[in-house]
């Protein structure tokens, strides 16, 4: 085809193929699939999919569920954000690989418990808990099958217990680069933490210094006490906006929350101030489309109330905007995720078995699910070739 049409005609051409279509353009030959890998065209391959995807509304839903009672029995799923049939794609399990890629083929572990850290740009961030052996952290790309595994670091969680790591995942949109946050402290949080910062690039971690971790952070230690088993702290919920990671923080002194965030380029950390009157009630931080949302619960009597707020102009503590609240008429219920069309999902009972879905102009809520299934993690999704060309990237 290069003998009929000019080079830069056949890179417009692949940057507006799929993903799937693009793997297999790399077997045509050797200069497609060198143009294929090269991080300049990942990167443009990558904001060309965002671009049309949101023309398309076509963006999708990333479903991480796990069969209830089956350790080692998952389902990744893909769901489209506009699709109303429920539809999905399954994913291929990546675990078998991980525990090969990690273990020596006569060590005979299990994967005791795994969490969903994050979702951006197509990767996926897991922090899998090996039974006797240890947690490690893959950051995978489902779309390319692809994963790399981060080194293991010297602080390591304590045997009986009694420590804990929490992790955050995100993008630093400066450098084009991937990072995972972790905090390494005290399960009951009377240890200052050790927080360290992994970068894709570098390919190593890094250690922050106490000047720069703020006194009240503590990730991993408390926000709605919501336990995972194993090496794993609270799971802290975290949104991924503007290109830093923001959670609902309470004060060491008092119970006052506020929103703590780390940014991903700079690597500081800074504090958002919450509307007036929400600092003692029940809260959450989402995506909601671009922009910080904060969503706060107020039990009354069986039922719950959810308040949802969302920051205009980021940073700015004036532009909260209350925009709707909504009456669920059930209580135990943890907020999921936005949709592109304009639904916000709920789990269940803490269990994650049943879903729900709730429109936010009209109230109108919806169950959905496959039964016996428990949904561990929900977030917008978009395909790409991240990893296609990383050299430590480990193919499957």
């Amino acid at each position: 085809m290069s003998d009929y049409f000019p080079k830069d005609i056949i890179q417009e051409i692949l940057q507006r193929s799929p993903t799937k279509c693009l793997i297999k353009c790399t077997l045509v030959c050797k200069q497609w699939r060198s143009l294929i890998q090269s991080p300049s065209f990942i990167h443009s391959h990558l904001r060309s999919t965002i671009h049309t995807n949101n023309q398309n509304a076509a963006v999708g839903l990333l479903l991480v569920r796990a069969l209830a009672g089956h350790d080692n029995c998952t389902l990744d799923s893909l769901h489209w954000d506009y699709s109303e049939t429920g539809e999905h794609s399954k994913l291929v399990n990546p675990y078998p690989y991980i525990k090969q890629a990690i273990f020596s083929p006569s060590e005979r572990v299990v994967v005791r418990d795994f969490h969903v850290v994050g979702a951006c740009n197509g990767l996926v961030c897991l922090a899998v808990d090996f039974a006797y052996v240890g947690s490690h952290t893959i950051i995978w790309n489902p779309s390319v099958r692809k994963f790399v595994t981060l080194p293991r670091r010297c602080v390591s969680l304590s045997k009986t217990g009694q420590h804990r790591a929490s992790y955050a995942f995100g993008y630093d949109s400066r450098t084009n680069d991937y990072k995972v946050l972790r905090s390494t402290s005290n399960r009951y949080g009377k240890t200052p933490c050790e927080v360290e910062i992994w970068s894709l690039l570098r390919g190593s971690w890094k250690s922050l210094s106490a000047a720069v971790v703020p006194e009240d952070f503590m990730f991993g230690v408390y926000n709605n006490r919501n336990v995972v088993p194993g090496n794993f702290g609270p799971v802290d919920k975290h949104a991924f906006v503007n290109g830093a990671l923001h959670w609902v923080q309470r004060r060491t002194v008092g119970e006052d929350k506020f929103i703590l965030w780390f940014h991903m380029g700079s690597e500081l950390f800074g504090e958002i101030m919450m509307p007036e009157g929400l600092t003692r009630e029940r809260c959450f931080v989402l995506r909601y489309e671009e922009s910080l949302a904060l969503l706060s619960e107020e039990l009354q009597g069986n039922c719950s109330k959810f308040d949802i707020w969302v920051m205009k102009e980021h940073g700015v503590v004036e532009s909260w905007t209350k925009l709707f609240t909504i009456h669920p008429h059930r209580r135990l219920l943890e907020p999921f995720c936005f949709t592109r069309s304009g639904e916000l999902v709920f789990k269940m009972g803490g269990s994650g078995r049943r879903l729900l879905k709730v429109d936010l102009k009209t109230e109108e809520f919806k169950y959905f699910g496959i039964d016996g299934y428990m949904c561990h993690f929900m977030d917008s999704f978009v395909e790409s070739l991240v990893l296609l060309g990383q050299a430590n990237a480990i193919s499957y």
